[in-house]
């Protein structure tokens, strides 16, 4: 039977410290909870104890926990969890944490806004990893009385279910911060004619305008009512063209660092009227500053004057591409220099397909947090963002937050070993599903064949070609193999459907206008009558997957959009179908999409959305 007492309680009264950390039914249930995310049905007696760092002592008898919080132990537990499995008998656990808070960032406003269990159920994770931070990134999905449009039809969160998420954080230790926007990526709410004074630019909210701050403090005073922490995340990302747009119509030219700092200094402001402490994405400041609008510029320069000027405000750094370290010490340096406490942002990138890409993820993150470890950055997350789309779901990339829980707790001595095994044991996913999930992209480097290979055209020539192609079929039969075994689990089921449609796509695109130029309309009409009729029947079992993983995690607002690309893809197959069998009929001249010789397709934006990839029209 696996027991518990609380010595920490005589500690701490010894002390003179009052009310230990650890109740008797807190210490049950972060042991339950943790027991049955691992599958952990160990009979072992455990002591729990407060006390600095976090140590697990003892054999397969008998254990004595030592943590100095709820994640902390909870995190006990995870190791103890880890240890048996393993099969130890000696256990010797001893860990402490390079950053004060370590966490993640999940996106909820690109379509896919998490349910409220589906939020706790990812909270209890990030506990029973030993990470305390959770920033929710509310773009336009929470509740604004007086401005009904924002977040209408798009699942936004009630009050009552804010508020449920900022209870069950706080019972495991962990701080909710939420994530709201006060100047950029408010398009979805500006798009809206009640909305439109209030639009600088498309995105942008218009600086300097009363009625501004009347919608930001609502904003904040909404959040405020909901969550009982010190934090909000106001921010103030990629707002581009910030002043050229109506301000401009409206004020003439100005400085826009002074538009910036005028208005960070009234949001700070109102944030400290409701009791916060904002913190904020840094690179509009090195925008500005860059003669190109780019963040990442060494050659950006931000006037000391801007710098002098700065409110209380952290600034947090994102980055998630870059993979030398030399980078990330650079930037650090540069936000150092602007006399802010600065926190580091990095990804779990889920926003490039519909799996993460786990070996990019590897590629950015390690050098990253040994560079934030290095220099005493105190606060580090991992974001995972859902842009165009929300493609992957959130609970896919649940094995890639030990890349920043093991470095976090382990330190310099982390390897990606003990990355792997903490992610399949937390998971329930075999290290054979995420190595077939990295096999979704070609190598480290961000090239989204996979989702090309979803969403491309079969007559238009949009997405791989020539050596890719064939390279994605040797992937994608590689990942078959591999998520074989594994068909009780949703998640493989998902997959293996996502790789059994880029398969048989990759090899109908090798073969298809070389076949068709070599008038070859035997092949083409097999290719009509059979094999477009099987990639139909993969695409629908895609379909029926990824509806089951969305509506198993998600509110059902958002999965539109996915229904409408899933549906615009089969309704293009059927179409080339006829036209393919019209041409050989003999009733069709000619496939004319086929007849130009291919250039190369990249595009803006470098080949990022789905619109690049169904047609040469932009912005379909």
């Amino acid at each position: 039977m696996l027991t518990m007492r609380k010595a920490c309680v005589a500690a701490a009264a010894a002390q003179g410290g009052g009310e230990a950390v650890f109740s008797s039914c807190e210490i049950d249930r972060l042991r339950s909870m943790v027991f049955a995310l691992t599958g952990c049905n160990a009979d072992i007696r455990v002591d729990v104890e407060e006390g600095e760092g976090l140590s697990v002592l003892g054999d397969a008898r008998q254990v004595r926990i030592v943590a100095e919080s709820k994640p902390a132990l909870a995190r006990g537990f995870f190791r103890l969890a880890q240890e048996l499995a393993g099969g130890q008998t000696v256990l010797s656990v001893r860990e402490r944490k390079r950053f004060d808070s370590c966490g993640c960032f999940l996106d909820v406003s690109r379509n896919a806004v998490m349910t409220v269990e589906a939020c706790k159920r990812y909270m209890n994770v990030l506990a029973a990893l030993g990470m305390n931070l959770l920033v929710l990134y509310t773009e336009d999905t929470f509740t604004v009385p007086e401005y009904r449009y924002l977040g209408y039809l798009r699942g936004r969160y009630t009050p009552e279910e804010l508020r449920a998420l900022d209870a069950h954080a706080a019972s495991l230790g962990i701080e909710l911060v939420p994530c709201i926007q006060t100047l950029g990526h408010l398009g979805q709410f500006l798009q809206w004619n009640e909305n439109i004074h209030l639009r600088d630019q498309p995105a942008v909210i218009l600086a300097d305008e009363p009625e501004t701050y009347r919608f930001i403090e609502a904003e904040i005073r909404a959040m405020r009512a909901c969550v009982r922490g010190a934090r909000l995340h106001i921010g103030m990302d990629e707002a581009h063209g910030v002043g050229l747009g109506n301000y401009y119509a409206k004020h003439g030219p100005t400085d826009r660092f002074a538009l910036l700092s005028r208005h960070l200094d009234k949001v700070v402001a109102l944030c400290r009227q409701y009791g916060f402490r904002p913190m904020m994405w840094s690179d509009m400041f090195f925008r500005l500053g860059s003669r190109d609008n780019e963040y990442y510029d060494r050659a950006a320069r931000i006037p000391q004057s801007v710098i002098d000027g700065l409110p209380e405000v952290d600034l947090v750094y994102w980055d998630y591409y870059h993979t030398d370290a030399d980078w990330y010490e650079h930037m650090l340096a540069e936000h150092e220099r602007m006399n802010a406490h600065t926190i580091f942002a990095g990804g779990i990138w889920t926003w490039s397909g519909f799996l993460p890409h786990v070996r990019l993820s590897y590629a950015t993150m390690e050098p990253a947090l040994a560079v934030c470890a290095r220099r005493g950055v105190k606060t580090v997350m991992a974001t995972l963002w859902g842009d165009d789309g929300a493609e992957t779901n959130h609970f896919l990339a649940v094995s890639q937050l030990p890349l920043f829980s093991e470095f976090c707790w382990r330190g310099n001595g982390c390897t990606r070993e003990a990355v792997e095994a903490a992610g399949e044991c937390i998971s329930g996913l075999p290290r054979d599903a995420f190595r077939a999930f990295g096999m979704f992209y070609p190598d480290e480097r961000d090239r989204r064949t996979g989702k090309a290979l979803v969403y491309c055209d079969l007559l238009y020539p949009l997405g791989p070609q020539g050596e890719e192609l064939r390279e994605s079929v040797a992937r994608s039969e590689e990942a078959l193999s591999l998520l074989a075994p594994y068909q009780h689990l949703p998640e493989c089921r998902y997959a293996s459907a996502l790789f059994e449609v880029c398969r048989q796509k990759a090899l109908l695109l090798t073969e298809l206008r070389p076949r068709y130029l070599a008038g070859d309309r035997a092949w083409l009409d097999d290719m009509a009558r059979r094999r477009i009729p099987e990639l139909l029947d993969a695409y629908k079992t895609l379909r029926a997957q990824h509806r089951a993983l969305w509506e198993r995690d998600n509110k059902r607002n958002g999965w539109e959009v996915m229904a409408l690309r899933y549906g615009s893809v089969i309704g293009r197959l059927e179409d080339v179908q006829d036209a393919v069998l019209r041409y050989c009929a003999g009733t069709l001249s000619a496939l004319c999409e086929l007849e130009e010789e291919p250039l190369d397709s990249s595009r803006k934006f470098g080949m990022q959305f789905y619109s690049t990839y169904v047609s040469p029209v932009w912005n379909v």
